[in-house]
């Protein structure tokens, strides 16, 4: 194993998310063959509104590309310094990438290290604030979801992921 046949086996995965026919999908193109639902509306309004998931998750793959510290990687010791080990920059400490949104309801484990099995466990992570540690992304913070919003949430992450 060396990092140069982790780096493609990852890319050859990435390349067979392929998620035309999501229920999102459908509904962004206004080609909706039945109506996106009352809490996927809600959950989109969230993503892109009071959940500020949109900061990291941009259109049209619901990713920036960056790098950011949500803590994910502060919950061991010593902590998964990320980004870091590959630049050695400090603001670069706990640092993942972004992934693509497209398909999440089929990616489990969640998080780079598989620390979140379900999208309900990231959905929860994310309204907690992440995990506090000195490099935080300034982005993350609580959110102050009620029940009710963290499922719409979810109805409308797993409207990302089309039908197979």
């Amino acid at each position: 194993m060396t990092i140069d046949r982790v780096a493609r086996a990852i890319a050859s995965f990435e390349r067979t998310l392929l998620s035309g026919d999501s229920p999102y999908g459908r509904e962004a193109a206004r080609t909706a063959a039945g109506p996106f639902s009352a809490g996927a509306q809600r959950g989109l309004t969230l993503f892109f509104g009071q959940a500020r998931c949109a900061l990291g998750h941009r259109l049209p793959l619901f990713t920036d590309d960056g790098f950011h510290n949500t803590g994910v990687g502060w919950g061991s010791a010593p902590p998964d310094l990320g980004r870091y080990e590959v630049t050695g920059r400090d603001d670069d400490r706990g640092r993942f990438r972004t992934p693509p949104l497209r398909d999440v309801a089929r990616t489990a484990p969640y998080m780079h290290n598989g620390s979140l099995a379900t999208l309900e466990a990231v959905v929860d992570f994310y309204n907690r604030g992440g995990r506090p540690n000195p490099s935080l992304d300034t982005f993350v913070r609580p959110l102050g979801l009620t029940d009710g919003e963290r499922a719409d949430l979810i109805v409308f992450l797993r409207s990302l992921s089309g039908a197979r």
